[in-house]
């Protein structure tokens, strides 16, 4: 797959001109941040700014044959910092991205930090930009740490955030940065990207493609998300369960051998991973379960398409089943066995197509 700096990030070509259109009229804010739903293309959007930024005919739409986009698109711009913890291997991002630390863990992140390229003069004599993706995954050191770098960020110097979740900074991270709403992508933005990554896992057919697209809601990078780690076929087990076509007995074994992506250290690290992500897209679908009961238009659901088994389903029944997968999700988090967990949601599912109007029924 080629990088994603050489494609402009679709659906946000308005507002990202706005931006440029302020940094050329010396009104672009000193600290942004982009917010919207997960996997609509936030840091990508971020980047591509930047990029725009950093380019010789900039700022605006990069050009991307000039020496300044080559750098960009070759991660190795020195006046573009990139702060992207899962690309370094860590979960969160801590405050040894913020400022430099001699004692750390050995586990911690150990390259150069936000406060290192601050001390820097802009090298090619322009911008200087940080990029930073998602930002609520700092914790409150790491965000005290940050305020610093908000508060005396340096000439000519941007610091891009990314957040699906800005609620979860702290107001005085919030009170000194500027909001930019990013909104979800056409349908047909959507496809277009999932076809320009057609080769990855799970998206190689158009059906898996328009399935994906319509399930995500306009987030591709959920839809890719969602590929990577065997969500159609996992979904399609839920169903199966709550429709009466499948056994727990049958679908136990059946969910281990899905093929999928599931993070973790360690192989237990992973089940655990692989675990929770049946009980989230359970929850999901229930939820969605709930809002078509509650006469929510079905085109505007993720899984309006594959809700037919919980026809009939009484919510006293759904609310029961969902008190029992949010009480393993939360048991899976404190590392308890993911086997008899997945073996409980299953039973508790299946236990549903007793109720299910569209249930086939076994002899």
């Amino acid at each position: 797959m080629e990088s994603t700096s050489l494609y402009p990030p679709l659906g946000h070509g308005e507002v990202l001109q706005g931006l440029w259109d302020a940094a050329r009229s010396d009104r672009l804010p000193h600290a942004l941040i982009l917010h919207g739903p997960e996997g609509i293309g936030k840091y990508h959007a971020a980047r591509w700014l930047a990029q725009g930024l950093l380019c010789e005919g900039g700022p605006g739409e990069p050009c991307l044959s000039c020496g300044p986009c080559r750098r960009v698109q070759a991660d190795s711009h020195p006046d573009l910092f990139l702060v992207d913890p899962l690309a370094v291997g860590q979960d969160r991002m801590t405050i040894h991205f913020i400022v430099t630390r001699e004692n750390r863990p050995k586990s911690a992140y150990s390259g150069p930090s936000i406060e290192n390229f601050l001390r820097l003069r802009a090298d090619e004599g322009g911008w200087r930009v940080v990029c930073l993706r998602d930002v609520d995954s700092m914790n409150e050191n790491a965000q005290n740490a940050f305020l610093k770098a908000l508060e005396e960020p340096g000439e000519n110097t941007l610091l891009l955030l990314t957040s699906a979740r800005p609620d979860a900074l702290l107001e005085t991270i919030r009170s000194r940065t500027v909001s930019v709403d990013l909104s979800r992508l056409s349908m047909a933005d959507t496809l277009h990207i999932l076809e320009r990554d057609a080769l990855l896992p799970g998206l190689e057919e158009p059906a898996q493609r328009e399935v994906l697209a319509r399930w995500s809601l306009g987030a591709p990078g959920k839809a890719m998300k969602l590929a990577k780690s065997g969500g159609v076929p996992m979904r399609a087990m839920i169903v199966d369960l709550v429709a009466g076509r499948l056994l727990p007995d049958e679908a136990g074994p059946a969910f281990w051998e899905l093929d999928g992506e599931f993070p973790g250290k360690t192989p237990a690290a992973q089940r655990r991973t692989r675990s929770a992500a049946l009980m989230d897209l359970a929850l999901e679908w229930l939820l969605d379960g709930r809002r078509q009961a509650a006469r929510v238009p079905l085109e505007s659901l993720a899984h309006g398409g594959v809700l037919e088994p919980l026809g009939g389903v009484p919510e006293g029944a759904l609310e029961s089943c969902m008190d029992c997968i949010l009480q393993a999700r939360q048991d899976v988090s404190l590392n308890l066995s993911p086997e008899i967990l997945t073996e409980r949601v299953l039973r508790s599912l299946a236990d549903l197509s007793g109720h299910s109007t569209a249930a086939v029924r076994r002899p």
